[in-house]
């Protein structure tokens, strides 16, 4: 047994714990970390890989007498730390070991104390650890590290606070030497590239201890019964919506404890707000609440003083809040790692399957569910995508590099940077590029050789130690009751919102009156052309999903067995009823597209998913917009393209664009159309505060200035490329 391969301290430990035999990651990792393997690890919530990495992690440290922090334990939420600390602090105590924290939280008495007198384990953050590593004192206890674990890996792989981890990790091998790094996630649709991501240029292990079959996931569309109308009109819902809350308030009160995720922060107000006047014992979890207002919420479920949290993403990670019996989604969860990933937070023990349920609304809802159920049950996760090269953490990390040793030879920094993943690709010339930048702006000083640090390198790379885009909520208030509707996210004003234009938001067209400092002003309007807006980046449903809806269709209109998908009656037969309808008018599929028009509206359906149905759209609206000599406008889902024309629509127009668009034309177009909108400025601002080419607080002027000044340069080039990965898809397209 693996538990015999551990010091006897830690053995003595387990016997007092009662625990007797390993969990699948325990037994399948133990021995590759005590052996010295970089190891990542994939299991469920609650399967005991914490503890998989830490014990053996622990075996090896106990014999180290040295002063100094030997293990960096990494978390990508605080919410995370603390609960760590929690668990992690038995074992520590009990082993005569310290274990801490250490945040942006962290006050300056802890902060002193841990440079004095440092923990044997630091639990931390990726940001916290790009501050440690300039600190002067406490610097000199990371040359102690032999461990680093990060946990959640799979959130940190695919994003800027990720990419800037895996060079910090690289500066930390200068400072320590080579240490072990264990890296832990529920779900990784790509567990080379998330180990290389971990390990970077050196060898690793994965230890897969997920297993999809122990789930127990079902499809349910909530039929109304006469007495949802009564209460439909009491709440100001309509009769389907009410089906489906009276069906999740039927399976919390069937339950003990369930989690119910939503997909944004508003609906999660909105059900909240209809649970309250419906007297449920639920409440809401987002991270728009304060600290203190989640920490209490999480209390609550804990102690079982709630049955039932509505919740996002936020809650997807491990944050602790004790067994949950029932994971229910509420509508498609838009992809597979996301059902998993929630559904995986029930059972929360290791005998236990995971049980989860997705209450669907419309029939895209439905075709997708079922979609992404069969994919869950046979594991096929969607792939994770690590970007290559992001500049704007690179220039970062190139001020770092200095904070650390004042100067340094470029050849020495483009050494450290290359073993980093994400940056094996990068040309010595593109470093420099960024370097000549940094010099230009006042950031830096370079020569033929080095580059070092200024006075100003200090405030620059402490003022973006987070990746985390500071994005403004603006409020929408009601002109004629002065209410609150909801929130809009600074992106949406900053591209699509004008005065006079109309968007819907919580089912309703509102059109924009005026637009103040944290304010929208707006009055109630019909239109059906109308855009949706949103607070916070939606869900992209991935084109593979909506090819196999688009094949699903298929093959329900050749009445094929559906014995591979998981559905209620219910949903079954709404399915079947629209894939009839559709089949009068058209119907798309995977291989199949069709062009509908409707007054001055043209509907290009297409099985694609959200990002390639942007891209296309985008693309044609440019077309179309030169054609007529005035703007098309354009919105898409996973599923369809719509255009607005100035007069009727024309269908055949759109059919001639779209066959004889050529695929070397995308690229170009793309280019072209993103340099001349809102969305690209709007994003270039964004890149530019985190290369110190504009404050934070930057007005609009000064974005137009730099728009001006830095065209052609890595700022530009940063803001292509990011656009290009997060929001279009050119190569699929």
């Amino acid at each position: 047994m693996v538990y015999e391969l551990l010091d006897r301290r830690i053995q003595s430990l387990l016997k007092e714990r009662k625990w007797d035999i390993p969990t699948d990651p325990q037994e399948m990792g133990i021995p590759q970390i005590l052996e010295g393997k970089n190891t990542l690890i994939i299991a469920k919530t609650g399967s005991g890989k914490t503890e998989a990495a830490f014990l053996p992690v622990l075996s090896k440290i106990l014999n180290i007498k040295e002063k100094g922090i030997k293990v960096l334990y990494i978390a990508p939420l605080r919410a995370l730390n603390r609960d760590l600390l929690g668990r992690l602090e038995w074992w520590c105590e009990n082993l005569d070991l310290r274990i801490e924290v250490r945040h942006g939280d962290t006050n300056q008495y802890a902060r002193r104390k841990q440079a004095l007198s440092p923990p044997d384990v630091l639990i931390t953050t990726p940001e916290t650890l790009q501050a440690i590593l300039v600190g002067k004192v406490i610097r000199e206890h990371l040359k102690k590290v032999r461990y680093v674990i990060v946990d959640e890996i799979h959130e940190l792989a695919t994003d800027k606070r990720g990419f800037q981890l895996s060079i910090g990790l690289e500066r930390l091998v200068e400072l320590a030497g080579d240490f072990l790094r264990i890296g832990l996630s529920a779900t990784v649709g790509s567990p080379t590239k998330v180990g290389k991501f971990l390990a970077g240029n050196r060898s690793f292990e994965v230890v897969n201890a997920i297993g999809t079959k122990d789930m127990d996931i079902s499809i349910l569309c909530p039929e109304s019964s006469e007495d949802d109308q009564e209460r439909a009109d009491e709440l100001e819902v309509g009769l389907e919506t009410m089906a489906r809350l009276r069906k999740i308030k039927d399976l919390v009160d069937q339950h003990r404890s369930v989690l119910t995720f939503v997909n944004t922060r508003d609906m999660a107000e909105i059900l909240s707000s209809r649970f309250n006047l419906m007297n449920a014992n639920i409440d809401v979890h987002h991270s728009s609440l304060s600290k203190e207002m989640r920490v209490e919420t999480e209390k609550k479920f804990k102690n079982q003083e709630l049955k039932s949290l509505i919740c996002t993403s936020s809650m997807e990670l491990g944050i602790d809040v004790g067994a949950v019996d029932l994971v229910i989604q509420y509508m498609s969860p838009r992809q597979v790692s996301r059902l998993v990933q929630r559904v995986g937070r029930s059972g929360h023990s290791v005998e236990r399957r995971s049980k989860g349920v997705i209450i669907v609304s419309d029939e895209d809802d439905v075709l997708e569910s079922m979609v992404i159920v069969r994919r869950a049950l046979n594991g096929e996760l969607e792939e994770t995508n690590v970007q290559k090269n992001p500049l704007d953490v690179l220039a970062h990390q190139v001020a770092g590099l200095t904070m650390e040793y004042y100067s340094m030879e470029i050849d020495k920094a483009y050494e450290i940077i290359k073993r980093a993943y994400p940056y094996r690709d990068l040309k010595k010339e593109k470093l420099e590029e960024v370097i000549d930048l940094l010099r230009y702006i006042g950031l830096l000083w370079k020569d033929e050789e080095q580059f070092g640090k200024k006075r100003s390198t200090l405030t620059y790379y402490f003022g973006n130690l987070s990746m985390i885009p500071d994005t403004k909520q603006y409020m929408i208030i009601d002109i004629g009751s002065r209410k609150r509707i909801g929130v809009l996210d600074e992106e949406f004003i900053q591209t699509r919102a004008e005065i006079g234009g109309v968007f819907i938001v919580k089912g309703r067209a509102w059109e924009i009156l005026d637009i103040k400092e944290r304010e929208v002003l707006v009055s109630e309007a019909e239109n059906i052309g109308a855009i949706p807006g949103w607070e916070g980046e939606t869900i992209p449903v991935p084109f593979e999903i909506a090819q196999e809806v688009g094949r699903l269709r298929d093959h329900i209109s050749q009445d094929k067995a559906l014995n591979d998908y998981i559905a209620d009656e219910n949903s079954i037969e709404k399915i079947k009823k629209y894939v009839k309808n559709q089949e009068k008018l058209g119907l798309a599929t995977d291989k199949r597209i069709v062009i509908e028009t409707y007054e001055n509206f043209v509907i290009l359906h297409s099985c694609f998913g959200s990002i390639v149905n942007e891209t296309l759209g985008t693309i044609l609206s440019s077309i179309l917009s030169s054609k007529f000599g005035t703007s098309i406008a354009v919105r898409s889902d996973p599923y369809r393209i719509c255009f607005q024309f100035p007069i009727r629509g024309d269908g055949e127009i759109l059919k001639e664009v779209l066959m004889n668009l050529k695929p070397e034309q995308v690229k170009p177009i793309l280019e072209l159309t993103l340099k001349r909108s809102s969305l690209f400025q709007w994003k270039l601002a964004q890149v530019a505060k985190r290369f110190g080419a504009l404050t934070k607080d930057a007005e609009s002027f000064h974005i137009k200035k730099v728009l001006y000044t830095f065209e052609d340069s890595p700022i530009y080039e940063e803001t292509l490329r990011e656009l290009f990965n997060e929001k279009l898809d050119v190569e699929t397209t």
